[in-house]
């Protein structure tokens, strides 16, 4: 019984922090006073599909993620944030560990880290690559930007459009184009952990242009 309850109040300290995407993207699209089928078109993303991922009847993709934040015209930090507040300088943040929002489909296990900045010029987080899939490397990821995978435990295999396969164990680290087409899959038969960072490269056009 006593392990029972310690199960319990695990399971409910984990969703405790679990992020609520669909409702997010709503008041996002809604603030915006754009329409369902306004924002698809502007994603690239159907209609019925967003449907789904309001309500949280649909776990999408981290490419999804990235098309919507582009649809809505925010960055990626500000879906996981509860405000549209600039940042001003000076700013700092501190996650404590297994206190990030966690956004989970059916291949990752997403914990994103300093939601309560946006506008950043990078987002930070934790990925658990899932062993309990089946791994098939079929479309690449592209998106604006660069990013840094470093590999805290397991082993992943990554794959892009432009090199030959390579499998990256704990301690390993990449620096990868995000456009260039790329995927993470699992070597392996245990979970994956990796640290990602991956830059907003709408922020940084904007500092660009600001000089």
């Amino acid at each position: 019984m006593r392990q029972d309850g310690r199960r319990r109040l695990t399971v409910t300290r984990e969703r405790a922090n679990e992020f609520d995407l669909g409702s997010r993207v709503r008041s996002l699209r809604m603030s915006r006073s754009l329409t369902l089928r306004d924002l698809a078109s502007q994603a690239g993303v159907s209609a019925s599909a967003l449907s789904k991922i309001e309500n949280n009847r649909l776990s999408p993709t981290y490419e999804t993620i990235v098309r919507i934040s582009e649809g809505l015209g925010v960055n990626i930090d500000a879906l996981f944030s509860q405000t549209d507040i600039e940042g001003e300088k000076g700013r700092r943040s501190i996650t404590r560990k297994g206190e990030g929002q966690i956004f989970e489909n059916a291949a990752y296990r997403y914990e994103m880290l300093c939601t309560d900045l946006v506008a950043k010029a990078m987002i930070p987080l934790k990925a658990r690559v899932k062993a309990n899939e089946t791994w098939e490397v079929k479309n690449f990821v592209r998106h604006p930007g660069e990013e840094v995978l470093l590999v805290l435990s397991g082993e992943i295999e990554l794959h892009t459009e432009l090199y030959a396969p390579v499998v990256l164990r704990a301690g390993d680290c990449t620096y990868l184009d995000s456009s260039m087409g790329h995927l993470c899959v699992l070597h392996g038969k245990s979970d994956a952990e990796i640290f990602w960072v991956c830059s907003s490269q709408r922020v940084v056009d904007l500092v660009r242009r600001a000089g």
